[in-house]
């Protein structure tokens, strides 16, 4: 068995929730805010891969096959997706003012800053579902 290091720095964003760690559909461990592990890769997952996941979201996989002994993974949260994203909802309330006709802009505009508002909420929490965790090797 291989032996490897996980690390999770300390975050401000998502301290509360702990980095579920995969191998394949499998769970390895899990990794709390500012936790660093020391875990054995069994032989017998060595053609798997190795994946980060919190609630729904997750991180892009790596292969095990690429990850050599006593390497150190780390996981850390997509600064962008974690901390900005939650601030376009704000936009929510200046788009609910255009779209009342609050003679700010035109209508249209608030019609059309919606969709482009659904899109992108709607391509976060799915398309790019797994982009909320960044892990990479080190």
């Amino acid at each position: 068995m291989r032996k490897i290091t996980l690390n999770r720095p300390k975050e401000s964003f998502n301290k509360n929730y702990s980095y579920e760690i995969l191998i394949g559909d499998h769970t390895l461990t899990e990794l709390n805010n500012g936790e660093e592990k020391t875990v054995e890769i069994p032989t017998e997952s060595e053609n798997q891969t190795l994946k980060a996941k919190i609630q729904w979201c997750g991180s892009e996989e790596i292969e095990l096959q690429n990850i050599k002994e006593n390497e150190k993974i780390i996981v850390i949260g997509n600064k962008f997706l974690n901390r900005k994203m939650p601030l376009i909802g704000a936009m929510l309330t200046i788009i609910a003012l255009m779209i009342l006709n609050l003679k700010i802009v035109s209508k249209n505009i608030g019609i059309g800053f919606f969709i482009i508002f659904l899109i992108v909420i709607f391509g976060t929490i799915t398309v790019w579902r797994n982009k909320w965790l960044n892990i990479k090797t080190e």
